[in-house]
């Protein structure tokens, strides 16, 4: 989440928990509260791009909105985890309650460094450049998180690298602006398309089927199959697959929730047969990941 402003008598506030800074970025679990509801415009900071991953749940019907850009949220409930550009103001409503959350603020010139160049932020915020929270910023995310509160030996040096990994995984996903934009796949798959696949496998509901992905998309499931392999180079069935076991490896090392409910949650109809994706997909067995 963005800063809150501290001249806003309604604004939310927070206390650090824990914290790590190293010359890679900054560190901190967080917890927010707010005692009456929220409709107001939070700024993220000047001078760092924020990936904010929520530890608890957040609050029903918490609500981020980019205020410009074409790739503004329109009202999107927030997800698990959220990427926010430097400077770039956002419209935040959700009821009075509380959040447990992971920050992680990494400074622009990093990003500069590893892209060559200067980057004008407001400008590729404003004009669609995005960041997305994939299944590889969740992971990284999640490991910032497991050794910031295991706290073992060599674990700055840890969190260090893995921001520097989060830098890097950040930095592949930009996009500049300019009429030069255009898919890397000749036949891929429109960006607005590509958008609406990678919202919806990436929310925090039961996995989607092909179906509906085909039909967020206006297309039929063969278009879509083609379309989606020919921008990424894997089949839309395969990346929903990935991103699946992505967030349940960050709900099996970030919570304490049985597996039969983590089944639940992504759209198993059994704990077992979350198990058989998983030694399918990923190999070993959900507890072991757990147990590490």
């Amino acid at each position: 989440m963005a800063e809150p402003d501290p001249s806003d008598e309604n604004a939310f506030s927070f206390r650090v928990e824990r914290r790590h800074s190293c010359a890679a970025g900054e560190v901190e679990i967080r917890r927010y509260f707010w005692t009456r509801p929220l409709a107001q415009i939070v700024r993220a900071l000047d001078d760092a791009l924020v990936v904010n991953m929520a530890l608890t749940s957040r609050p029903p019907s918490t609500r981020v909105e980019a205020t410009s850009g074409a790739d503004a949220l329109a009202g999107a409930t927030a997800e698990r985890v959220l990427v926010m550009m430097p400077g770039a103001p956002y419209k935040l409503e959700a009821p009075s309650g509380t959040l447990r959350s992971l920050h992680c603020a990494i400074g622009c010139g990093r990003f500069e460094a590893l892209v060559g160049g200067e980057i004008d932020w407001p400008a590729l915020a404003e004009q669609g450049g995005e960041l997305r929270p994939d299944s590889a910023v969740a992971r990284l995310m999640a490991a910032i998180h497991d050794e910031l509160v295991h706290d073992r030996i060599g674990a700055g040096l840890a969190i260090e690298a893995l921001l520097h990994m989060l830098c890097v995984q950040l930095a592949r996903q930009l996009r500049r602006p300019g009429p030069d934009r255009r898919s890397a796949h000749s036949g891929g798959l429109a960006q607005w398309r590509m958008k609406l696949v990678a919202d919806r496998v990436h929310a925090e509901r039961p996995a989607p089927k092909l179906a509906e992905l085909a039909d967020l998309c206006r297309l039929t499931e063969r278009q879509l199959g083609r379309a989606f392999k020919a921008e990424t180079g894997m089949t839309p069935g395969r990346y929903v697959d990935e991103a699946t076991m992505e967030r349940a490896h960050v709900l099996l090392t970030t919570s304490a929730l049985p597996i039969g409910e983590i089944a639940r949650l992504l759209g198993y109809a059994s704990a077992d047969s979350f198990s058989q994706a998983w030694r399918r997909i990923v190999g070993g067995s959900p507890g072991r990941a757990r147990r590490r």
